[in-house]
């Protein structure tokens, strides 16, 4: 199985940005996103098939609402039913975005506009 910075680095060589493992933390840019690891299904009783999941939380500065949605969308597009990829070492065979679209989660303390996306994996363990 992968890891969150195996992660992160496969993100941001999909679609560039400022990245941050598990969560923003007090000297994060305000363009920037975070990636962690968020479950996902039990495992098989009877396959070696793991479910897991992710999620990406985009934020930008105040006034750029549209350029953080668009940010959200092209990571949407880029992993939202791609297929046989890897993530550090790990053959993904699978992945689905949980939500049709970038969920808008409002603004931070700071004013910031986010979105939230949600993926589940596919691989064989």
């Amino acid at each position: 199985m992968f890891t969150v910075a195996e992660l992160k680095s496969n993100i941001n060589a999909a679609v560039p940005y400022t990245y941050y493992a598990n969560e923003f933390t007090s000297t994060s840019v305000a363009d920037s996103a975070y990636v962690r690891l968020s479950g996902g299904m039990k495992p098989s009783e009877w396959t070696n098939t793991l479910r897991p999941s992710f999620q990406v939380v985009v934020r930008g500065a105040e006034n750029n609402g549209p350029t953080v949605e668009a940010k959200a969308n092209a990571i949407w597009a880029y992993y939202h039913q791609r297929k046989n990829f890897t993530i550090g070492t790990t053959q993904i065979l699978a992945c689905f975005a949980d939500q049709p679209v970038p969920l808008y989660l409002g603004r931070d303390s700071a004013n910031r506009p986010l979105y939230s996306l949600n993926f589940t994996l596919i691989l064989q363990n």
